[in-house]
């Protein structure tokens, strides 16, 4: 029995792997040395560089659209619970060699303790969204929006889930990437034709909505609609492949 646990016990440790969780396909995961395959001898040393570079774009990223995300009472603050959510399910079948197995997904050891800590980032969402739902009463600003981001980025890639994230976060995503069109188009328009046009009213999307007239609870609350149904798409990834 005890040759058994300590057999068990040395499989768990020191195991250092670049694979990670990638949709829709059928073994449902990726190599990222695969991405540099060609550079033979120089593998050892650029796979590392690789990972780090990926990891710096995604916490960027996310963090980012977080922060644009925050410009309506709860709308980030929803949006990060559900996303935490999503997570805190990801980590806990993760961790768990039964539903591992079942759902045919990659088994990371422990990774079901980490639900505790997603637990109390959900919690502290929703009780900062009691305060903070339309008229809001406290404020985080971009040092709370930032680190919202970057916990869920951080979660995201400690479980190797980091490239479900433009469907976890895909109301971030979004709102990141009309800032993007929106700014690129009128530089371009204004080099162009001399003058600056725009696509939306205004960016980020939220306030294009804000502009057309919706009430700011209605767009918050259809968001979060958009934000569960991106999330249940996330979960239905681990058998859609």
């Amino acid at each position: 029995m005890i040759l058994i646990i300590l057999k068990t016990w040395l499989q768990q440790v020191n195991v250092k792997s670049t694979k990670t969780t990638i949709p829709f396909f059928k073994n449902n995961e990726f190599e990222y040395a695969d991405l540099i395959r060609w550079a033979g001898d120089h593998k050892s040393w650029m796979l590392p560089v690789l990972f780090i570079l990926m990891v710096i774009f995604i916490v960027t990223a996310v963090s980012n659209g977080a922060n644009i995300t925050d410009g309506i009472d709860g709308l980030a603050t929803g949006t990060s619970a559900i996303v935490g959510t999503t997570l805190a399910v990801f980590a806990y079948v993760s961790g768990n060699t039964v539903f591992a197995s079942y759902l045919n997904i990659m088994y990371i050891p422990n990774t079901g303790e980490l639900m505790v800590f997603m637990s109390a980032f959900v919690g502290a969402c929703v009780g900062f969204l009691w305060y903070n739902s339309y008229p809001a009463q406290v404020f985080m600003g971009d040092t709370g929006s930032l680190a919202l981001g970057g916990i869920i980025a951080v979660f995201a890639i400690a479980i190797r889930k980091e490239l479900l994230i433009p469907i976890i976060c895909g109301v971030f995503l979004v709102e990141n990437l009309s800032v993007m069109v929106q700014v690129s188009y009128f530089k371009y328009t204004r080099k162009k034709y001399g003058e600056g046009r725009r696509i939306f009213k205004m960016s980020p999307l939220h306030h294009h909505y804000q502009k057309l007239g919706y009430h700011e609870s209605k767009i918050v609350t259809r968001f979060w609609i958009v934000g569960l149904m991106l999330a249940v798409l996330s979960v239905v990834t681990l058998k859609l492949r």
